[in-house]
């Protein structure tokens, strides 16, 4: 597929790799959201008497509730880097290009034509790349 990106764009200009990791990043967001909010859940109902402070399993040593909060933190900042990505688009076409790329909505629906959205999917995805520091 040598047409994923405009060429004439080329201060976004993404290798095709990059492109469809920030890409799937992006379709991956309410999955991510999801799970922040079961793992939020989840470590409001850890008692304090909970046995998790430090824990060996096979001669290696483990801090189950240290292993949750960083993975807490590693969902939020990848939530919020993703987030962060769509305030470099202009407003109008946010909710569109939320629709295209999480909920698969066709861009013949959208409005605007093909290619107006194919750039500012190129800038959110370039901007979702340098965020996630896949660049």
């Amino acid at each position: 597929m040598n047409d994923y990106q405009l060429k004439r764009e080329k201060t976004f200009l993404l290798p095709q790799t990059v492109y469809r990791q920030a890409l799937y990043a992006v379709k991956d967001l309410d999955r991510l959201r999801k799970k922040l909010l079961f793992m939020e859940e989840d470590a409001s109902g850890v008692l304090p008497s909970d046995p998790s402070v430090i824990m060996s399993r096979g001669g290696a040593v483990s801090d189950i509730t240290g292993n949750r909060a960083s993975e807490m933190a590693l969902t939020e900042s990848r939530i919020e880097a993703i987030e962060s990505a769509f305030g470099q688009v202009p407003p109008k076409y946010r909710d569109g290009l939320k629709d295209k790329l999480i909920n698969d909505v066709p861009v013949s629906r959208l409005g605007y034509s093909v290619n107006t959205w194919k750039k500012w999917q190129q800038v959110l995805l370039y901007h979702v790349a340098v965020n996630l520091k896949i660049l």
